[in-house]
């Protein structure tokens, strides 16, 4: 044997026992067979068109395609937009675009044969580029839109953990779906630490669970610096005409708290572009006002307009966050009284301000509408609000008022509770609110089905619509409803395949009290859950020691349901509270989950039985019993020993295989 031969071999012999403690210490892992609703993640070709700011036309228009920089899409050799709609059935629309011009700027001609959807854009050249929900047909526009308007999802957060907040986010999807707008606008903190990951998840979820709706989206504070929410929704500022009859304006206010004056003179130069239109709303995240109630004022007026000082001046309705720049505030009042601006939406207090502004100057009336969060926990609720906005009176109405609705009466606490409240809100805060219900929304991604549960506590809305959501999907499509109570029902009406995607239309159901337990699955769950104790804290337990044990809970199939323990101590039974140490959020599929099991401190014992059974989702029963041993002092005492022992008998055990394989190289060499 060479020199090389036995360095290879003992290299290898080192590898293999790395090879198996590392295996050994790995925790189980099973890839999940659906894709996951992630998997719909891509960055936006273009920066001025796309997810959150489509192009709205009418058929036979034109739409200018601005591609971002780093996109080459070369000489375009064919263009076609497509949208899967429900009409008596799921039906594909697949039209044929016209594409002009070269290099980043592009102009595509609408056949005047498209009928009215929201449109995913495919454009191919020596590359192909594609541009999810970035067309919106329209032919003719209702007398009254319906408008879902909701703003700080903050992705990436939620209160008390990430995982109420991906709860409380798709509530609001749910909700809004079910409403059936005609467009949603959304004002911004779509991210909460403006990471790549988090639009990532943002644009996945949008387009699963509200394929079919437009959505008007600007950044907040959180969205700041821009860099991901350019590349995954373009511009951050923009503009839309709607019928002739609707101008949206959408501006960025960072983290200094109001827009900078130059975007401020755009918006200027926009609506003297625009000023035929006769209904204008501005959107923009940081609130002009805090501050419920009507206000009679001008612009210049610096008894009322003034900047908001706690001690000097308490009661000024300007906001802390434009009160640092008042020359932006006087221009943003001015413009808006000079175009008699209808409406400005915003959002980042995470709770409801409704401000009445009159102008003294000009006569006009403007609204300033400032709502709660989506997902990122708020005053008293996480919510959405839903409006009608009649385009030929310009009014908005409030179809749907909670209880509390006071519109833009005055409130001296500076809060309204005039949003829909969605999902559930458990912190405890100064206010007085916690462990709130009012659609609470759970949901499963794991290896062979979507898991769902969405209930109704709102007496005041009863919820029904047929909706069509997408899915990333691999193999056959079933869905079973778990359960149905109240009223509330789900029915599949038709569902599609199409380039590796799961179009289904869904006609639910859900009456004040209703509740729904569904899964949409490729394959039956025949299997139960697996239990396993993964680790201790502390590895060796002494009586009397606070004891944590990490337990495993997987099942491949449909996922995990619920998960309960005890521990029985001289034939008494103790119940334990579960608690969920990974993963911490919903966004990807899960096969498994680890809870931590806290075992209080527990004298003089040498072991005790830990009695564990698990549910998942089809309904497979597990159940597992552990024994905890605890060591006595002698026992802890030579603990160190006998680590010692085990290791010095893995050092003989080497030491005799390497001197067997130098005697068997020695044999061997001539």
């Amino acid at each position: 044997m060479s020199n090389k031969t036995g360095k290879n071999s003992r290299y290898l012999a080192i590898f293999s026992l790395v090879i198996v403690l590392a295996v050994a210490f790995v925790p189980a892992f099973s890839q999940p067979n659906l894709p996951g609703i992630l998997s719909f993640a891509q960055q936006n070709p273009a920066t001025n068109i796309g997810m959150g700011k489509p192009a709205i036309v009418q058929p036979g228009g034109t739409v200018q395609v601005n591609l971002q920089q780093n996109v080459q899409v070369g000489t375009v050799s064919s263009a076609y937009m497509y949208t899967v709609v429900y009409d008596s059935g799921l039906k594909i629309r697949n039209y044929t675009v016209t594409v002009a011009g070269s290099g980043n700027t592009l102009t595509l001609s609408i056949p005047p044969s498209v009928e009215p959807g929201l449109y995913d854009l495919v454009i191919k050249g020596s590359t192909t580029i594609r541009l999810p929900r970035s067309v919106w047909v329209y032919k003719t526009l209702p007398s009254k839109l319906k408008i879902v308007h909701f703003s700080d999802q903050h992705y990436g957060a939620g209160q008390p953990d990430v995982i109420t907040g991906d709860m409380n986010r798709l509530a609001g999807y749910l909700v809004a779906s079910l409403l059936g707008p005609d467009f949603i606008i959304d004002t911004g903190d779509i991210a909460d630490t403006a990471s790549a990951d988090q639009y990532a998840q943002a644009v996945s979820f949008e387009y699963a669970f509200l394929y079919s709706y437009p959505i008007l989206a600007i950044p907040g504070n959180h969205d700041h610096p821009p860099d991901s929410f350019t590349k995954y929704y373009g511009d951050t500022t923009w503009y839309r005409v709607i019928g002739g009859k609707l101008l949206v304006i959408g501006l960025f206010s960072p983290e200094q708290g109001y827009p900078p004056m130059e975007q401020l003179q755009w918006a200027s130069q926009v609506l003297e572009a625009n000023k035929d239109v006769p209904i204008k709303i501005i959107l923009v995240h940081h609130p002009v006002f805090y501050y419920q109630g009507e206000i009679k004022t001008r612009y210049d007026d610096q008894n009322v307009i003034a900047p908001y000082d706690p001690q000097k001046n308490p009661n000024s309705p300007v906001s802390s966050y434009w009160g640092a720049n008042m020359d932006a505030v006087r221009y943003f009042l001015k413009m808006i009284e000079d175009y008699k601006v209808n409406y400005v939406l915003s959002g980042h207090v995470h709770r409801d301000l409704f401000t009445k502004y009159t102008s003294t100057r000009t006569g006009s009336t403007t609204y300033f509408i400032t709502i709660t969060t989506l997902g990122m926990g708020s005053a008293i609720y996480d919510g959405l609000d839903f409006y009608t906005l009649d385009l030929t009176t310009g009014n908005l109405d409030f179809p749907i008022k909670p209880p509390t609705f006071i519109g833009f009466n005055n409130d001296s606490r500076k809060l309204a509770q005039n949003s829909i409240p969605v999902g559930i809100y458990p912190p405890k805060n100064d206010l007085g609110a916690s462990n709130q219900v009012f659609t609470p929304t759970n949901y499963l991604q794991a290896g062979d089905a979507y898991v769902f549960s969405v209930e109704n506590d709102l007496s005041y809305l009863d919820l029904e619509n047929t909706v069509v959501w997408c899915f990333p999907w691999t193999g056959d499509f079933n869905i079973k409803v778990l359960n149905a109570l109240n009223g509330a029902s789900i029915q599949v009406l038709d569902k599609m395949f199409l380039d590796g995607k799961l179009y289904v239309a869904l006609h639910v159901k859900l009456p004040y009290k209703g509740r729904l337990e569904f899964a949409l699955y490729k394959a039956p769950d025949n299997q139960p859950p697996t239990i396993k104790v993964k680790m201790l804290n502390p590895a060796q337990p002494a009586s009397g020691a606070t004891v944590n044990v990490f337990v495993e809970v997987a099942d491949p199939g449909w996922g995990v349901k619920n998960f309960t323990a005890s521990y029985v101590l001289a034939g008494k039974e103790y119940k334990l509270t579960p608690e969920l140490y990974s993963p911490n959020t919903l966004v990807s599929p899960v096969t498994s989950f680890v809870y931590k099991l806290t075992i209080p401190p527990i004298q003089n014992v040498d072991s005790i039985t830990i009695k564990m059974v698990a549910f998942d989702n089809a309904g497979n029963q597990a159940t597992s019993e552990y024994t905890l041993r605890y060591a006595t002092p002698a026992s802890a005492a030579n603990a160190p020993t006998s680590l010692l022992i085990v290791v010095a008998a893995l050092i003989i055990i080497a030491i005799i295989f390497l001197v067997f394989i130098a005697v068997k190289r020695r044999k061997k060499t001539p």
